[in-house]
């Protein structure tokens, strides 16, 4: 029965798998022989030598130990635990590490380097490997499918039969043991979750991601593969797509793995924990339209709409996300932004989350008159603001008639 269902899970899932990130994508695929050359040893998460070669690319004046110390800065992250580890990584992906840098003229200056090029997708190399071993302090994990930027593992994904009683939650419980969490801690390869940013688990007609340390009941699935259509991805793949072809169209399409890693990913401080979240689908979609009306508007009239939430949907992380993206397109040129709300409780709670989720000096108006002087001044505030408009019902009208 067991070898019924390995069969099952490399032709079932598996290999679709592999065969979409080629097909659709155009990852290229890494033999063993391949990782064994590109990197320094089985315990090393980072393929350090195709690393060194885009370093240079991206960040041409890097010299050899400029580059060693930029490789060292991903790959030797001092920490406490998993997460501060992972949040530290996240960091220097998303903003680049800060190094000591000596010109032709001798003047030493800092300079940041870049791990990834987020503006021209093309300039950075998507490959993924298969079976990926990676040595543990006591035993090795064998992730199924490992999803290379740039030499460095963003995405692990296990695969598992659609025959299992409960394939996603096996696979959830295998993230854990490579993760080395609570029953598991010692027994993992934690190593790799340095750096990597998503945790995927596939088996054809179910699919759910998560990040580091994700539980179980906050995995999620990933339904639109925007801005492909489904039938784009099913002309594309030759087949009606699955919920796993969905989710891996959706997630790791290169433009849209590395905007999530870089523009959709918090770390927050709840009861004492520090927990990483990243954007679900509809969020990621409800912000991608919204940049999208705001660049490709005819007119500053058609730049405003609605996003409809439920409640509990995750409006507040919605407005974060948004916000982050809008402070690095290049044509809102670092916008003030404003959030208006119908109730204090609501004022309280976005507020809250924006603090929590590291977004830098929050701002909270106390009146219409002070919203008046703190725009008056500069001050930055959160929410729709130089076109970007989102409505939350507002009905203290000595507010309302500030917005555009």
């Amino acid at each position: 029965m067991n070898e019924s269902r390995d069969r099952l899970e490399i032709e079932m899932v598996e290999d679709p798998a592999a065969d979409l990130l080629r097909v659709l994508f155009d990852y290229k695929s890494l033999s063993l022989s391949d990782i064994a050359e590109l990197r320094e040893g089985p315990s090393d998460a980072v393929l350090t030598g195709r690393l060194e070669q885009q370093l240079r690319r991206l960040n041409p004046w890097l010299d050899s130990e400029s580059t060693g110390r930029a490789i060292s800065a991903l790959t030797r992250i001092s920490s406490v635990d998993l997460i501060d580890a992972n949040e530290q990584g996240h960091v220097r992906l998303t903003y680049g590490s800060t190094l000591p840098y000596t010109d032709e003229k001798g003047r030493r200056q800092d300079r940041t380097i870049r791990y990834f090029d987020f503006d021209d997708i093309s300039a950075n190399i998507f490959e993924f490997s298969r079976q990926y071993v990676m040595k543990g302090p006591r035993q090795d994990i064998i992730p199924d499918i490992t999803v290379f930027v740039n030499g460095i593992p963003l995405v692990v994904i296990e695969c598992k039969s659609p025959a299992l009683a409960d394939p996603i939650g096996e696979a959830q419980r295998q993230f854990r043991r490579y993760q080395g969490l609570a029953e598991f801690r010692g027994l993992g390869a934690p190593r790799l979750f340095e750096v990597a940013q998503i945790s995927i688990a596939l088996a054809r007609d179910a699919a759910k991601f998560g990040t580091t340390a994700t539980p179980p009941r906050h995995w999620s699935e990933w339904r639109d593969p925007y801005p492909l259509t489904s039938d784009a991805v099913s002309s594309r793949i030759g087949r009606r797509p699955t919920a796993q072809d969905m989710l891996l169209a959706g997630m790791l399409a290169p433009a849209n793995l590395l905007d999530l890693v870089r523009n959709f990913v918090v770390f927050e401080t709840i009861d004492g924990r520090r927990l990483k979240k990243m954007a679900r689908y509809q969020q990621f979609v409800a912000v991608g339209r919204t940049i999208d009306r705001i660049r490709k508007a005819p007119s500053p009239q058609r730049r405003s709409g609605v996003i409809h939430h439920t409640q509990g949907s995750g409006k507040s992380l919605t407005m974060v996300f948004l916000a982050v993206k809008l402070r690095r397109l290049p044509e809102t040129e670092n916008p003030t932004l404003v959030i208006v709300t119908d109730r204090t409780d609501l004022d309280g709670q976005i507020t809250g989350q924006f603090q929590r989720s590291g977004f830098p000096n929050p701002v909270q108006a106390e009146s219409g008159a002070h919203l008046r002087e703190l725009l008056s001044g500069g001050a930055e505030h959160y929410g729709a603001h130089h076109g970007a408009q989102i409505s939350h019902g507002c009905s203290h009208a000595d507010i309302c008639h500030l917005r555009r």
